[in-house]
């Protein structure tokens, strides 16, 4: 199931321009990264715009797998499996997975291309955990679009209201010490923290306690929504 599942998300992505779009997103980040960010004056620009685009990717992807589970609902799939010795859970659960998956590798990617910490010579454990902070806001941006819409307009309104939340990392660039940390309701700040600590503008955070509660938050955010949205698409 869970190899059928990944070929139907590379054939949508290749069968719809605006999937397609969204799956070369990080390429095109990643070009943006490694051939215009080094010819960007130094300062506050050429720490906040690499630390976007790499929390961008993750929620980039999120967003992906969010129209996809909105066009099942619309080709009636999800009620479909309830037919089928498929559990529905189980499905979404996989497609959730794949978001992850991917915005894990292209966060991965996007940090090598920009070159962002190469003077922080980060270890592969930091840049693994910057990358896994980034990816579990797929799962998040995914069940909340289809927590709280019942079409594609509706969810791409949704999709660019919860956009916002990726300013609360650029925020937190401008906050110092322990209050920064009110803006971590955000899925990515949590990733942005790490990065910040790594290149020395964080001097209250340790990369090793944001990691756990950045993994512990964002895994029950997920639940959370996975409960509303089980709940909204009646699964």
């Amino acid at each position: 199931m869970v190899w059928t599942i990944v070929k139907a998300e590379f054939k949508n992505m290749f069968r719809d321009r605006m999937y397609f779009l969204f799956a070369i997103y990080p390429v095109l980040l990643g070009l943006i990264g490694y051939y215009i960010l080094p010819e960007l004056p130094d300062g506050i620009i050429q720490d906040i715009i690499p630390m976007v685009l790499i929390v961008m990717s993750g929620f980039i992807y999120g967003a992906l797998i969010a129209f996809t589970l909105l066009d099942d609902k619309d080709d009636n799939v999800l009620m479909s499996l309830k037919i089928t010795p498929i559990n529905v859970k189980a499905y979404v659960g996989v497609k959730l997975a794949v978001s992850f998956i991917f915005g894990l590798f292209a966060t991965v990617v996007l940090i090598y291309a920009t070159g962002f910490l190469k003077e922080a010579d980060p270890s592969i454990w930091v840049i693994m955990a910057i990358s896994i902070l980034g990816a579990l806001q797929a799962p998040i941006i995914a069940l909340l679009v289809n927590s709280f819409s019942d079409n594609k307009v509706e969810g791409f309104v949704i999709m660019k209201m919860s956009g916002l939340i990726l300013f609360f990392p650029i925020i937190g660039y401008f906050i110092t010490g322990i209050v920064q940390y009110a803006l971590g309701i955000a899925p990515g700040f949590w990733s942005s923290r790490v990065i910040e600590t790594q290149i020395g503008l964080d001097s209250v955070g340790n990369i090793f306690v944001i990691f756990i509660i950045g993994i512990a938050y964002n895994i029950l955010v997920t639940y959370l929504f996975m409960k509303l949205y089980s709940r909204k698409a009646n699964l």
